[in-house]
Formats: structure tokens, C-alpha cells, sequence
């Protein structure tokens, strides 16, 4: 009886396991689909940057008096930003501006930065000298930049500069060239 038992189930399991075998002359089925793959996740953009800019002041145009051109001034500033979205920045810099003469002032430059193409950003800041006297300028600018693989990006801003804080605006044109390496 044992004998017969293992000879039905042989023949059993035969008979199941090719019922759905192709035959020679049959086309194969089609293999099953396989799950579309995942993309691969983007790489996350750096969110942190710490930047190094010389300002330069090209015309000047003074509350009182006549339009004068570049002010052979100087400021070289270092930042710290933070992207808190995908294309906007909060950004703090700070260094001094000397200025021919002997004038030297120190001054905080808040800002927000709007990353609106890979190449080019519009800033809206304001530079908060410190010393010798407390003013407000507003200094909004726009500006170019070229990121390199090693996440070391060239930049050039324009800015517009008014002194607002002691009533007697002014109007500059500046020109800031810079290094900024992200993290």
C-alpha cells in the first residue's frame, strides 16, 4: 500500500509540475513585470555656506551734492548662510570697510538671499556699521554665480547702497566679488 501511495503522488506531482510547462512549438508567456525601479533619491543640496567678499563702492551720489564716482574704499566681509528652503538663504556677514583717507567703520550685513536659477540670485540686505557712527543702509543686489563640483562657487553681486538710518539717504552702485564654499 506504501508502494502505491509514493507512485500516486510521483505521478501526481509529474502530471502538476508540466501541466503548465510550454511546449517547444508554444511561444513563452511573458515574464512577469517587474516592479518599475525606484529613481534614485537627489542628492540633498547643502545647506550651509560660509562666504568671503570684497565690496568696492563704483558711484556715489551723496544726500547733498554732486555725483562722484568710485570712493577707493574697500571692505572685505566673511558670512555664514543657511538655505531654509530650496531657493532661500538667511545669511549674516560682517568686516570692516576702509576707506582712502584713513575712515574705517565695522559693519553687520544681514540678508536674505534668493537662489532663482543656478546662475543667478537677487539679495535684499542691510549693511549695519557699527562703528563710528550706528546707521542703516539698505542694500539690495543681484548677482551671478558659478558652482564648481567641489561646491566651491564664484560669485559677482551688484548692489544698490542708501543710507536710511539718519534721514539723509544717499544712493551707491557696488560691486562684490566672492567665494563661497557650501557644506
Amino acid at each position: 500500500m506504501r508502494k502505491l501511495r509514493s507512485l500516486v503522488a510521483v505521478t501526481a506531482a509529474l502530471v502538476l509540475g508540466t501541466a503548465s510547462a510550454a511546449r517547444a512549438d508554444e511561444a513563452a508567456p511573458p515574464p512577469a513585470a517587474a516592479p518599475p525601479a525606484a529613481a534614485p533619491p537627489a542628492a540633498a543640496s547643502p545647506l550651509n555656506y560660509v562666504v568671503a567678499a570684497v565690496t568696492t563702492t563704483l558711484v556715489y551720489q551723496p544726500n547733498q551734492g554732486s555725483l562722484q564716482g568710485a570712493q577707493r574704499d574697500v571692505g572685505p566681509v566673511v558670512g555664514f548662510g543657511r538655505y531654509i528652503t530650496d531657493e532661500v538663504a538667511l545669511e549674516l556677514d560682517l568686516g570692516p570697510t576702509f576707506v582712502d583717507g584713513g575712515d574705517t567703520s565695522f559693519a553687520f550685513v544681514p540678508g536674505v538671499v534668493w537662489s532663482f536659477s543656478s546662475h543667478a540670485y537677487a539679495a535684499a540686505r542691510l549693511v549695519v556699521p557699527v562703528t563710528p557712527k550706528a546707521n542703516v543702509y539698505l542694500f539690495p543686489g543681484f548677482g551671478l554665480i558659478n558652482t564648481f563640483k567641489n561646491q566651491i562657487s564664484l560669485t559677482l553681486e551688484v548692489n544698490l547702497a542708501s543710507a536710511i538710518g539718519r534721514g539723509e539717504p544717499d544712493l551707491g552702485i557696488t560691486v562684490t566679488p566672492g567665494i563661497v564654499y557650501s557644506f
